[in-house]
């Protein structure tokens, strides 16, 4: 059976002992990324409604920094995805690799949210804990920003939009999501890997939130 280039791509023949352990890590860690993110991105190009993502990262100001964009469709009205998106309490009941979410403090539009979660890194984990501060604009945007945690920087945007033009009866309409971030970890990630490994972390995420958007009632 012929492999998918790819795979081929992501194969690291160890041809003798003088072979280092940095570099067998290398080879494992890239063929996990070739099996898991080189896969999902051709998945995004063939299968409709999956969320367009991209990644940059920067160390302009001395550590890795990752710019983040993505965009999806769900089929459902602007009403429950912002129900969903709000549920700050249940969010770790479908986000992947978040253990905990609640909000601390609660005053008009504005939010204090704690989240506890993990990332993986091969054979590494790495807990992640981080108190939120929370705007919400009703139906229309969730602005997001670090409180503290370990991270050097973290901030996110939420957008809504209504696609009611393109509805068709018999459906509850469908609604284009967009999330814009700057993440910049306070703890190892691979350079070498990390914008791919975000790219795949994200991609699970917004998967679970629109699994769990087009389910509720």
């Amino acid at each position: 059976m012929t492999l998918p280039e790819s795979r081929m791509l992501t194969r690291c023949p160890i041809t003798n002992r003088k072979t280092s352990l940095r570099l067998f890590l290398l080879c494992s860690l890239a063929a996990l990324l070739g099996a898991a993110g080189i896969d999902a991105d051709a998945g995004a190009q063939t299968t409709a409604d999956q969320p367009e993502i991209d990644v940059v990262m920067n160390r302009a100001k001395g550590y890795p920094l990752f710019e983040v964009t993505a965009k999806m469709t769900v089929h459902a009205d602007v009403a429950r995805s912002w129900k969903v998106l709000t549920d700050y309490n249940r969010l770790a009941e479908f986000v992947p690799n978040l253990s905990r979410s609640q909000v601390s403090s609660s005053e008009g539009n504005e939010r204090v949210v704690t989240q506890n979660g993990f990332a993986r890194f091969l054979f590494i984990r790495q807990n992640i804990d981080l108190v939120l501060h929370v705007t919400e604009q009703p139906m229309q945007a969730i602005d997001i920003r670090l409180v503290s945690g370990n991270m050097r920087e973290y901030q996110a945007r939420w957008e809504l939009q209504s696609l009611q033009a393109q509805q068709q009866a018999g459906n509850d309409g469908r609604t284009r999501i967009s999330y814009a971030g700057i993440i910049a970890p306070d703890f190892y990630v691979p350079t070498l890997f990390g914008a791919a490994l975000m790219k795949g972390d994200l991609r699970n995420m917004l998967n679970a939130v629109k699994a769990e958007i087009e389910k509720r009632p």
